[in-house]
């Protein structure tokens, strides 16, 4: 059957149902995750049912938007252990970033540790207040991440230092202990900023002890839900210091000629005509992970990423983006000498209908200290098979050795 002639048809893995094409072997979830039938069914219902815009009146429609979006700020709280003021929804994790890193008093007396290996969503941000604010960048690089907590002790001492780093690395899939991190940046009242774009959705993640001051995540990688929908978690002292960038609609609550006052709530940072049919959908599928059980989900994977990192060292000129000794999550990256990534990916995709991420991975920091030009890199979830792992892994030897 040509490709262009496959319809979308319902897959359950696990009991949860996906729109997944005819033998379909989607292995980029890192990039966007596909989503459970029953979140799009939201998205649908929510217009079905009115579609009102909050805070924005007082008629049914409005009011009946404005419950379900405090009751999925609730559920979010839940699922993380944290309180439901904390949470703000953005249109997007590089929304959020740039306005934390423009909302923080005094951000050019800052200092901002970081990673090479982060991709541009995190570093641009940064690099924005650097060329804005003269904002001093200090950049760990790949050895560094050998012993990771060790490394920023190091350079973290005062309360002009900002962290920022993902909980799962998006280049290589190389996991950080976030919470040793949380803990060195408190004891020197440091800022952490944490992603978790990538480790959301996959396995456990509870703000109930040690605790980063600002969490920020897409809601479209791990968390299966649609593009156009993000979260902030902030802690209540650095959300009091906070002074958003941008500002209007409903986190407006009084306004006079040359002053105006912000909502109290989370949505101080909520601007706009909020997307809760998206954030809507986004919250069913982190409780559908979350009911099926997120340790499962870490196991299954685990079981999936061995079998991948075997399978690919056993091929010849493949070479894994590696660093040993490291943990890692549901991402790999490799590179061959013998095909550039985006031929394998569209060779991948032709053949076998099989889909994977190829080029700089928005990480050009980290290319640099490569010796390829582009990289392919695989992504699991929930959704994926040994059995859809083992014919990705048969289709890359073939065409590596013909």
């Amino acid at each position: 059957m040509n490709k262009s002639n496959r319809t979308m048809t319902i897959t359950t893995r696990f009991g949860i149902e996906f729109n997944l094409k005819p033998d379909q072997i989607y292995l980029d979830s890192a990039t966007i995750g596909k989503i459970p039938v029953s979140s799009l069914k939201k998205i649908q219902e929510y217009y079905k049912n009115g579609g009102g815009a909050p805070v924005r009146g007082v008629y049914s429609e409005i009011s009946s938007s404005n419950r379900l979006l405090e009751k999925n700020r609730q559920s979010l709280s839940r699922i993380f252990n944290v309180e439901s003021s904390q949470i703000s929804f953005f249109p997007s994790r590089e929304t959020v970033l740039t306005s934390v890193f423009h909302s923080l008093p005094n951000i050019g007396e800052k200092r901002v540790v970081t990673s090479i290996l982060e991709e541009h969503s995190i570093l641009a941000p940064a690099i924005k207040v650097n060329n804005s604010f003269g904002t001093e960048i200090d950049y760990l690089n790949i050895e560094d991440e050998t012993n990771l907590v060790e490394k920023i002790s190091e350079r973290v001492h005062s309360p002009k230092d900002i962290v920022i780093l993902s909980s799962l690395a998006a280049t290589n899939g190389v996991k950080r202990e976030w919470n040793k991190i949380a803990k060195i940046c408190k004891e020197v009242d440091a800022t952490f900023i944490l992603d978790i774009s990538y480790s959301v959705g996959h396995e456990e993640i509870m703000f109930d002890k040690e605790t980063p001051d600002i969490v920020v995540s897409s809601g479209c990688m791990g968390a299966l839900g649609p593009a156009g929908a993000a979260f902030q978690i902030t802690n209540n002292e650095i959300y009091n210091e906070m002074d958003p960038l941008i500002v209007g609609g409903g986190s407006i609550i009084a306004l006079e000629e040359y002053s105006y006052l912000l909502s109290s709530s989370g949505s101080k940072f909520e601007t706009g005509i909020v997307n809760v049919a998206n954030i809507n959908a986004m919250i069913n599928s982190l409780e559908l992970l979350s009911n099926f059980g997120l340790s499962k989900i870490q196991e299954h994977e685990k079981k999936l990423h061995s079998k991948l990192r075997t399978g690919l060292e056993s091929i010849p000129s493949i070479k894994l983006n590696k660093i040993e000794g490291a943990e890692y999550g549901p991402i790999l990256s490799f590179g061959s000498e013998k095909i550039e990534a985006h031929d394998l990916a569209m060779v991948l995709d032709d053949m076998k209908n099989i889909q994977v991420r190829s080029g700089a991975l928005c990480s050009h920091l980290y290319m640099y200290e490569l010796k390829f030009n582009d990289l392919v890199r695989v992504s699991t979830h929930l959704y994926n098979t040994e059995d859809e792992i083992q014919i990705f892994l048969e289709t890359v030897d073939s065409l590596i050795r013909t």
